[in-house]
């Protein structure tokens, strides 16, 4: 009873101040709305149709036949692409790279005019399509260039059934050259009859696969981001009462504590309780607040009980273990803060229960934070216990460690 009676001291001193609840409630949830209205509000990240200028210089073949160039132009300016691609047609190539050189447009295609008798000549040198983009820029020129990539290949590929079913023809002893034109054309039009019968670039939405789940979720980005987000400040709320051992220290408090009748291992328990306490409830307030002010679905509550108990429980040891070796509650402070934030950054704090994937996803596991990042990326999916079992226990083995490190310390420096 006397360890609660410490810990309810400190968790209240805690909870009535001002700047320290800012930092750990409003902080979190101003940069998960601030970035989830930045990369999307729904339930996954969006990105505007890419602005893109077509200079369509090709003029065709010959008489009577389809222009290449259009073909290119048509699928770019397709309405099933409207999402991805917001199009505009200029008259020449100048004029287009001088539209994304003005920052207007982000990617200029340019169809040069020999396409079409490039691809119908038989010993043609070739000819190019002109991808000119923002190189500030990565993503929306790479859109429109899928999409010019995917009709060139049909392109080519047309040309090539057509060559083919001519030297099939010529080696069955077909000679006249209306045959064989008329061969070669109608072998052209069923290749790209067959390449754009569907569009040119196809988008598959889905989560990512949990094992053993059927229905995947769709969290909302904010959802997501306030996940790493609270994380990450649960390190800082931990690091306030953590430092209160030092400011009583210093004030002598802590000294008038031991010479009571309480054992030493019950005050500095109860020190302990109250750094969980104010981390366990700084995650219940903000995760209700991402409920109610974000649209948040947490996931399957059992789950998320036991989540958010292993992110009190990592957080309190983290912040009593960065201030058990410090000697003034400034230097605790400096310390501190630079632990967390370099753990922030390993851990993927800052894109929170987005799914990643690459090397990144094997450094983050190096922090606790990142395991425990890992059980609710699996639990906003749709996940369960199967999902968060294994980032549990890695969690709290850190947890252990960090708990037992700081107990050394204080031992050694309270004897």
């Amino acid at each position: 009873m006397r360890a609660l009676s410490i810990a309810w001291k400190d968790t209240r001193h805690v909870y009535r101040n001002i700047a320290g609840l800012a930092l750990m409630l409003v902080a979190p949830l101003l940069l998960a709305t601030a970035l989830g209205a930045a990369f999307g509000s729904g339930d996954n990240f969006s990105i505007a149709a890419v602005k893109t200028v077509v200079a369509d210089l090709d003029v065709g073949a010959e008489a009577g036949a389809p222009a290449a160039g259009a073909t290119i132009a048509g699928a770019l300016d397709n309405p099933d692409m409207a999402d991805l691609l917001d199009v505009t047609k200029v008259d020449t190539a100048v004029t287009a790279k001088a539209t994304v050189d003005a920052g207007d447009a982000e990617v200029a295609v340019i169809i040069p005019s020999g396409l079409s008798a490039a691809l119908m000549a038989s010993d043609s040198a070739g000819s190019e399509v002109q991808i000119y983009r923002d190189p500030a820029l990565s993503v929306g020129p790479a859109i429109a260039t899928a999409v010019v990539s995917s009709v060139v290949q049909s392109l080519n590929g047309a040309r090539a059934a057509a060559a083919a079913s001519v030297h099939l023809a010529v080696s069955l002893g077909v000679t006249e050259d209306s045959e064989l034109a008329d061969l070669a054309s109608k072998s052209a039009e069923a290749f790209s009859g067959l390449a754009q019968s569907e569009p040119p670039v196809t988008l598959e939405e889905r989560a990512p696969l949990v094992p053993g789940l059927e229905q995947q979720k769709r969290p909302n980005v904010a959802s997501q981001v306030l996940v790493g987000m609270m994380l990450f400040f649960m390190l800082f709320g931990a690091a306030t009462p953590s430092r209160s051992i030092l400011d009583e220290h210093r004030e002598g408090t802590l000294a008038r504590l031991f010479t009571t009748p309480t054992p030493r291992s019950v005050i500095l328990g109860g020190k302990y309780i109250a750094v969980f306490l104010v981390v366990l409830v700084q995650a219940i307030i903000l995760l209700l607040a991402g409920w109610l002010l974000l649209g948040a679905h947490w996931g399957a509550l059992g789950p998320v009980v036991v989540l958010t108990l292993c992110g009190a429980v990592v957080a309190a040891s983290l912040g009593l273990v960065t201030v058990s070796f410090a000697k003034t509650p400034a230097q605790a402070g400096a310390v501190s803060s630079a632990i967390f934030v370099f753990i922030g950054l390993i851990s993927g704090s800052f894109t929170g229960g987005a799914n990643i994937g690459g090397a990144f996803a094997i450094v983050r596991r190096v922090s606790p934070l990142g395991w425990l990042l890992e059980g609710w990326n699996g639990v906003l999916f749709g996940g369960s216990w199967q999902s968060i079992a294994l980032p549990v226990v890695a969690a709290l083995a850190f947890a252990l460690a960090f708990f037992g490190i700081a107990t050394f310390f204080f031992r050694r420096r309270y004897a």
